[in-house]
């Protein structure tokens, strides 16, 4: 990190692209350190992948209002008021925005809606895209797995990496880099319902949090429920799409390309769907295996299921 003046500049590696970001504000660099530090430390070069210039300024209205999201070709603008916003393009990496007090110091607010979504948006022009689903990692390989919300792929995910016989990949977003024939993910932080303390005692201690969506949740860190539980990126192994089986047994079966493309929608959220790369990300997964869980009540035995796939 480099101060000049009242700047700051900070290096970060996330996915493997150089970021570079310069602002004048301690609480920006502290939340950048939060959601792209844990991929490494980075060193400055002479043309970054991209370049994030977020300030904070003396313009407060207090708690800003639901954002404002507009994308027009490859430029992007959100704002949640007068006082912060940020516009970004695309293509060229590049993000500048202000940003008040108030909004800075709710990090995990600031991170979502304006820190993350600029990075994230960028990535479809570097080849990669983000889809609906958790990731576990055994060996350097990796299973997606896709599920309706509530579904069961976290807790499955968690159970998994908390058992150590995998390493989380994604909690809730895996992103798809052909180029390098990778998966990557930002697996730090899973969050569950409250009632996964029933499931897991180790979760005692934790208290429900308010989420970005409105809803409550366990926010834990995994590496605190068990260290080496988590890492960033893989290469694909297989997909398998988790269905709740509520009362029954768990049972793994594999699944032909074409019933993957008919149960492939069941699973999204967003955008991924209408992204215009989206039918060749998901032809070049189906060159994978395919399995349907059938997830029943029984955690382990689940996740004894997906150990098989990596015996084959």
């Amino acid at each position: 990190m480099r101060q000049s003046d009242s700047y700051q500049t900070a290096w970060f590696q996330p996915m493997g692209f150089s970021l570079q970001l310069t602002s004048n504000s301690p609480a920006i660099i502290a939340a950048a350190q939060i959601s792209f530090g844990r991929f490494g430390p980075a060193e400055p070069i002479e043309q970054p992948d991209f370049t994030f210039r977020l300030f904070t300024h003396d313009v407060d209205d207090g708690p800003g209002g639901p954002p404002v999201f507009r994308l027009e070709g490859s430029l992007l603008y959100q704002s949640t008021g007068r006082d912060s916003t940020l516009v970004a393009d695309l293509s060229a990496g590049l993000a500048f925005g202000y940003f008040s007090a108030t909004t800075v110091a709710n990090p995990v607010s600031f991170r979502w809606h304006f820190l993350e979504l600029a990075f994230f948006m960028m990535l479809e022009s570097r080849g990669l895209m983000g889809v609906h689903g958790a990731a576990l990692a055994k060996q350097g390989q990796a299973v997606l797995l896709r599920a309706q919300s509530g579904g069961g792929k976290t807790t499955l995910a968690y159970a998994a990496a908390a058992s150590g016989k995998f390493q989380a990949l994604a909690e809730d977003v895996v992103w798809l880099d052909g180029r390098r024939n990778l998966w990557w993910g930002m697996p730090w932080s899973f969050h569950l319902l409250p009632d996964a303390k029933t499931l897991f005692p180790a979760l005692a201690a934790y208290q429900p949090v308010l989420q970005t969506n409105g809803e409550m949740k366990l926010e834990v860190n995994l590496e605190t429920i068990r260290p080496d539980s988590t890492t960033v990126s893989a290469q694909p192994k297989a997909i398998v799409l988790v269905e709740r089986v509520v009362g029954g047994q768990s049972r793994l079966e594999p699944l032909p390309p074409a019933a993957v493309w008919d149960l492939w929608p069941a699973g999204s959220t967003g955008l991924e769907m209408k992204l215009p790369h989206h039918p060749a990300h998901l032809e070049a997964l189906l060159q994978h295996k395919a399995y349907r869980l059938s997830f029943g009540d029984d955690i382990q035995a689940g996740v004894a299921l997906l150990e098989t796939i990596f015996e084959e």
